[in-house]
């Protein structure tokens, strides 16, 4: 008989595609070149300002009506829904809680009833963290930190999202993860989530 997960899911590039129109509207109001691949090294110079502006800036991106008004895919949702059929589904965030009414609107429009809590952790905190307070045992992420932290906090699988162009920097860090399955769309993540419920 399969078992009932405890499913730790990202919103941004995992329910929604945010980080392609992020870069493309910071870039276009700043007058700066960040490239996709780039977004998320460390320490990069393409973002042309300090952490704490870059943050600010894409905070204020984020809660744009345009912005919020990205829709998920048809498949996407009808996925977590079915998920959320069989398990306890938390959205665990990298935004800023100042985004929180943005998150709170994707999540009533597309997923109503799905999630039992929205978990904002922030630029500096680590989902590693709630994935501990939740007592999870699945975290579906695009970036690897996040696994890595979900991984150092007893999460057993650990399901790479997507096929996107940051995610060739960090593939080497992905193969030394005990439990990560890379999964490029929402029909992988759902038969690799029911044959791990089934073990």
């Amino acid at each position: 008989m399969a078992k009932r997960l405890v499913i730790a899911i990202d919103c941004d590039d995992v329910l929604i595609g945010a980080s392609e129109y992020l870069v493309e509207i910071y870039n276009r109001t700043y007058g700066t070149s960040v490239q996709l691949q780039n977004a998320y090294v460390s320490g990069n110079t393409e973002w042309q300002a300090d952490r704490d502006e870059v943050l600010r800036r894409i905070y204020a991106i984020q809660m744009t009506d345009d912005f919020a008004a990205i829709e998920p895919e048809d498949s996407t949702v009808k996925a977590v829904e079915h998920l959320a059929g069989d398990h306890e589904l938390h959205l665990v965030t990298a935004r800023d809680s100042t985004v929180m009414s943005v998150t709170q609107q994707v999540v009533d429009t597309y997923f109503p009833g799905c999630f039992a809590s929205i978990e904002h952790v922030g630029a500096d905190a680590s989902k590693g963290d709630i994935c501990a307070r939740i007592g999870a045992h699945v975290m579906i992420d695009d970036n690897v930190g996040h696994l890595e932290t979900a991984s150092e906090n007893g999460v057993g699988l650990l399901i790479w999202f997507g096929k996107y162009a940051w995610q060739e920097a960090q593939k080497e860090r992905a193969q030394s993860l005990a439990g990560l399955r890379s999964c490029r769309n929402w029909q992988d993540v759902v038969g690799v989530v029911g044959d791990y419920a089934r073990r």
